[in-house]
């Protein structure tokens, strides 16, 4: 296994070579935190890194947080070997994300047991890695197997529906009419653990082209108005602007916002009211949906865009609880933010905020 060193001081960087050598460590020795940083970003992928505070060009606190802003250098295990042992510099190294902390000058046999130390950590972290990338691969394999069988099902129902296999009976048109419901139900919790495992798997598309949000909030609306018409809510698109422009893929802002809008009308009361808004300021728009429904708990609020999170009201309505944290993921993932606000009069208002194209 390989450990970097970060040190100017020779007398401490041969003694951390002597013993890295001898637990059968490969040490790689930089002298400054921006050679130290191209090492440890090039092939030779250190999994543990020793770092001297005060290097020549930049503080080792620096050089930590440039390493843990990559993916990588969350799993990289870092020990600080420094010649300050004051209280106040330990707890500000590990609040920056030191994993262990060490005073100059240092024994041999403390450094052979941090080490050890990190080591079973590093192994354990792969071993996590390794078990995630198998149960992402699992639910991705199986929910794109199911996708198949359903949609011939309801294709099926369909084709049954318009008499291609011989005319039926009005009862048995209202069952298909229950299944197609529930077949469109299974459908959507399989395209957002789809969508979600792309996510969670870091295969995230980009997008060239400009989507004009303001386009796509009336489609969803006009998909959706069967369905808020039924309970007779009464729905408002709101705008301070006709023209939004966004680099997302299209059908992952559909995706977005058509579930805020369609969990806004599951938990809106017959002759309720639905708004949605879109406020352009300056680079930024806020999209917000907002209903007049029984709301949800300030704590449950903080929550809800959590994986398989579920509100107190959402219990034993259909779903995954993958609806949300789908949002989020597609969101954050283009540089954005969303929220959870219960209203004091009553409903809950979800928004999210975006970049707007240049």
């Amino acid at each position: 296994m390989k450990v970097l060193i970060a040190d100017k001081d020779t007398h401490a960087v041969k003694l951390l070579d002597m013993v890295l050598k001898e637990q059968g460590f490969k040490p790689i020795i930089c002298t400054t935190g921006d050679e130290a940083f191209r090492r440890w970003q090039s092939n030779d992928h250190p999994p543990i890194v020793i770092i001297d505070p005060a290097l020549p060009d930049m503080t080792g606190i620096d050089l930590l947080k440039k390493m843990r802003e990559h993916d990588r250098g969350r799993a990289t295990y870092v020990i600080f070997l420094t010649n300050k042992g004051l209280r106040e510099n330990i707890i500000t190294a590990f609040n920056a994300g030191v994993d262990e902390y060490m005073v100059k000058p240092f024994y041999a046999e403390e450094l052979k047991a941090r080490l050890r130390a990190g080591k079973r950590v590093i192994q354990l972290q792969r071993r996590l890695l390794e078990r995630n990338i198998m149960l992402e691969e699992l639910v991705y394999a199986v929910t794109h197997d199911m996708r198949t069988p359903l949609i011939a099902m309801e294709m099926t129902g369909k084709q049954a529906r318009e008499g291609i296999y011989g005319d039926l009976p009005e009862s048995y048109k209202k069952i298909l009419d229950t299944t197609d419901r529930s077949l469109k139900d299974l459908l959507s919790m399989v395209d957002n653990l789809l969508r979600v495992a792309r996510y969670e798997a870091g295969k995230v598309e980009r997008s060239n082209e400009k989507v004009n949000l303001v386009t796509v909030c009336e489609e969803c609306l006009a998909e959706l108005k069967p369905l808020y018409d039924k309970k007779k809510i009464a729905v408002k698109l709101l705008l301070n602007v006709r023209e939004v422009p966004l680099t997302v893929i299209r059908q992952d802002l559909k995706r977005v916002i058509f579930n805020l809008l369609d969990n806004a009308i599951k938990f809106t009361p017959n002759g309720g009211s639905i708004n949605l808004s879109v406020e352009k300021i300056q680079d930024k728009v806020i999209v917000g949906v907002q209903d007049s429904g029984r709301g949800i708990a300030r704590e449950e609020a903080k929550l809800v865009f959590d994986r398989f999170a579920r509100a107190q009201g959402a219990r034993h309505a259909p779903g995954t609880g993958l609806g949300l944290y789908m949002c989020r993921r597609i969101i954050e993932a283009h540089g954005g933010v969303v929220d959870c606000i219960p209203r004091e009069s009553g409903g809950t208002t979800f928004s999210f905020m975006l970049p707007v194209a240049p």
